[in-house]
């Protein structure tokens, strides 16, 4: 019997995904919905397994149990807390994270 997972969205990671949505709505409103539809979707998938994606390779962070998911450029920040996952940020791929993650 495999464990199902909570998923929980901190506010930062909200905030981020609308920051993204907003950028590609200015772009295509039809690529804006589908990006939005397909990071949804890939975050769900957290609720199983979620331990299949990599620990980060900061020391510090990863001590602290930060794990990425990969969703084309975009990296989904999240940590395993008893039943939960909990999603804390989804920043672009070629950003410098750690600082944000610190917060």
């Amino acid at each position: 019997m495999s464990t199902e997972y909570k998923i929980r969205i901190f506010s930062a990671a909200i905030d981020d995904l609308k920051s993204i949505v907003n950028y590609l709505n200015t772009l295509s409103p039809q690529a804006a919905t589908k990006y939005y539809d397909r990071i949804v979707n890939k975050i769900s998938t957290l609720a199983k397994m979620p331990e299949r994606c990599p620990l980060v390779r900061d020391t510090t962070l990863k001590a602290r149990g930060y794990r990425y998911l990969v969703i084309d450029n975009y990296l989904v920040f999240f940590v395993i807390r008893g039943d939960a996952v909990q999603i804390r940020r989804l920043l672009y791929g070629k950003r410098k994270y750690n600082w944000l993650l610190e917060k």
